[in-house]
């Protein structure tokens, strides 16, 4: 396979590890004291790109329950995990158009050795 190929395979593997996590912090909005994953992306030996899961450490909102006990929030944002969405569509877009093109561009190749 080629260099570019395996670039963008690593490159849609971080989107969709960018998605999943995005979709856990949104389901996980409402609990208490759920904290954030981020998902950090970082270039690899191969030209590549490795995303690394970690958990923010911090706090949430206080409140105030039934009890009068003071609660930790989630500390998830809507709107910060919408613009990640936003981003690993794009990234995943633009993998999977490199992918397309390098595949026509080798089919090419191959008809005018052929």
């Amino acid at each position: 396979m080629s260099l570019s190929f395996n670039s963008s395979i690593s490159g849609i593997r971080a989107a969709t590890d960018m998605l999943s996590v995005s979709a856990h912090n949104i389901t996980n909005i409402d609990t208490d004291g759920y904290k954030k994953q981020h998902v950090n992306l970082r270039g690899d030996d191969g030209n590549g790109v490795i995303a690394d899961i970690t958990e923010s450490t911090e706090a949430g909102p206080l409140y105030k329950d039934t009890r009068g006990e003071t609660v930790e929030a989630s500390n998830v944002n809507y709107i910060e995990e919408v613009v990640t969405q936003i981003k690993a569509r794009h990234l995943l877009s633009a993998n999977a158009a490199a992918i397309r093109y390098t595949n026509e561009a080798q089919e090419s190749i191959m008809d005018i050795i052929a």
